[in-house]
């Protein structure tokens, strides 16, 4: 049966087609409008996705973000210095690129018209941030993900490949350009622009996105930019075809910029190669043939991302400083035990890093932190009652030791892995070790490489010991 009016394809493409991305933006955008949720939270919230973590990192140290800072190395870090929104759109962005770029079942023609497309927002998203230089970075931000996002149902629709996108592009490169609407509507029974805004309302996304689609005639210097910055970018991306229409869009934006033509030339070439190094920060450099070619010149293509963290020595030593720079600044208690986790899972190279906590009753730990390529699964079944028959972690509770478990059959720790425990436990061995205050337990930090089936070294458990202990020491600090 085939799929017809915007809601029958804001379902195919959300449910079946993208859910992923569809699940991270709503996430996402639940954050955001939590008063109570933190720059942690947010940080936690793509940690254990180590694909995005690189990705957002290499953003974050691109010239559009961190002009002449030091570098920054870990997520917390990211989301202290640039704070909640750019973080997210960031996410966003990053999310999204993968989600459309990925290998799939799509034909050459349809493939290339969703890559150029794609190109031509992300350009104009940069092209609308050029624009208002004289506003916040937050509202900079909003206008920037409203412009990339414009035309998120088209790019959505020819992500998807297939029959159905065959069939559409072969009538629009049969048809008339200006019958573009006509065709659209009568193959899908509704419009991109109407599959765009049934997406934004569906995924709760942000309110500058929402009107931008649903009432594109508002007359907002915001909205403004968002429709020129559109415009403009399809007549760069090919200028023979814009005709009449480029010189007067870039009046406009002379007159915007207070720029003569010259001078706005100069700029624009300057936000092309800015799109290009960004779009290779964020693994997508298929669209730099349709940016500016020449910019991209020398810049290597995206790296591959490792399933698992491998173990980085100088990262470890990074975090640790920055776990001593929140302890002196009297941080937020989530960031710096989000930051050490960081520096243990990314640090040490492990699989899963769970931070449990003892309940008020003392009777149990409760998971509060994870980082692993499941964490949700992982977050609901590690609850772990501290009282009743010997175990590993009511021993670290009452000895205050660290301990490193070798297997399910080491001897030492066998009779202390109980029927209850193994299904969470790694069966190849794992560390734990106790978050103490003034010879308090607090908690503790579980690690393991149970996915990949890794070897733990001697070594890898000092560095872990010394994270948590680190932690503990940085927690009275700050609790004093």
């Amino acid at each position: 049966m085939a799929v017809r009016g915007t809601e029958a394809w804001v379902e195919q493409i959300s449910v079946r087609e993208l859910p992923a991305l569809c699940a991270t933006v709503r996430m996402l955008e639940k954050l955001s409008k939590n008063d109570t949720a933190s720059l942690a939270q947010l940080g936690q919230s793509v940690l254990h996705d180590q694909g995005l973590t690189s990705r957002l990192l290499r953003v974050v140290n691109s010239v559009s973000y961190n002009r002449g800072r030091q570098p920054v190395t870990t997520v917390s870090r990211a989301a202290v210095i640039l704070g909640f929104n750019a973080l997210k759109h960031i996410c966003i962005t990053a999310k999204l690129l993968d989600s459309m770029l990925k290998s799939r079942d799509i034909s050459k023609p349809v493939y290339e018209r969703l890559v150029r497309l794609m190109a031509r927002s992300f350009h104009a998203g940069m092209l609308a941030r050029m624009m208002l230089e004289e506003y916040d970075e937050d509202t900079r931000e909003e206008i920037y993900i409203a412009t990339l996002l414009h035309h998120l149902g088209e790019i959505a629709f020819w992500s998807m490949g297939g029959p159905v996108t065959e069939r559409v592009d072969e009538c629009l490169r049969a048809g008339d350009e200006a019958q573009a609407g006509q065709i659209i509507r009568e193959q899908l029974g509704t419009s991109f622009d109407e599959i765009s805004c049934g997406l934004a309302h569906s995924w709760n996304m942000g309110e500058v996105l929402v009107r931008s689609l649903s009432d594109p005639q508002q007359r907002t210097p915001e909205m403004q930019v968002i429709g020129l910055a559109d415009e403009l970018s399809a007549s760069l991306q090919d200028p023979q075809a814009a005709g009449a229409q480029l010189p007067r869009q870039l009046q406009e934006v002379s007159k915007r910029l207070q720029l003569d033509l010259p001078a706005l030339k100069r700029r624009l070439k300057q936000c092309a190669e800015e799109t290009v190094r960004l779009a290779i920060s964020y693994g997508a450099s298929s669209l730099t043939p349709y940016l500016d070619t020449k910019a991209a010149q020398g810049q290597g293509a995206s790296e591959y991302f490792a399933p698992y963290p491998e173990p980085d020595e100088s990262l470890q030593l990074k975090v640790l400083r920055e776990l001593t720079f929140l302890a002196a600044e009297k941080a937020d208690i989530n960031l710096l035990i989000h930051t050490a986790m960081e520096g243990i899972y990314r640090g040490i190279g492990l699989d899963r890093v769970v931070v449990l906590m003892l309940t008020q009753d003392k009777q149990k730990l409760l998971p509060r932190f994870v980082s692993s390529q499941h964490p949700d699964q992982l977050k609901a079944r590690f609850v772990v009652p501290l009282f009743g028959p010997p175990q590993v972690f009511n021993h670290v509770y009452q000895t205050r030791e660290a301990i490193w478990v070798e297997g399910e059959r080491d001897p030492k720790w066998q009779d202390k892995l109980t029927i209850q425990l193994r299904p969470l436990l790694g069966p190849g061995g794992f560390f734990i070790a106790p978050i103490v205050l003034d010879n308090h337990c607090l908690g503790m930090i579980y690690a393991d490489r149970a996915d990949s089936g890794r070897a733990l070294q001697r070594e890898e458990f000092f560095s872990f010991t010394h994270f948590v202990q680190q932690t503990s020491l940085c927690l009275s600090v700050i609790m004093r």
